[in-house]
């Protein structure tokens, strides 16, 4: 696989999906030790909830890269589940 026969859009599209998994990864590797050191229910609860934040905002950025026919919705529904989220 020669990465220099790409175009600019596919390596982007490429590297932004490495990061989303790396980010999901690192997530779920984060999420799963605070729930198996479950001490402090208050402060890790909302320590769950800023973890949660970055999987989510990675997703909403690389379907934002994505042009897919008719995902404008979709972006929109996802982008309001990020606002909502933030709120929190």
């Amino acid at each position: 696989m020669d990465i220099t026969q790409f175009d600019p859009r596919t390596l982007t599209l490429l590297g932004a999906g490495t990061c989303v998994m790396l980010s999901m990864h690192f997530t779920v590797q984060l999420l799963s030790q605070h729930l198996f050191y479950w001490k402090n229910p208050k402060e890790q609860k909302a320590i769950i909830i800023i973890i949660l934040m970055a999987p989510i905002y990675a997703l909403d950025s690389f379907v934002g890269l994505v042009d897919i026919q008719g995902s404008k919705p979709f972006f929109t529904f996802l982008d309001s589940v990020k606002e909502c989220y933030e709120a929190l």
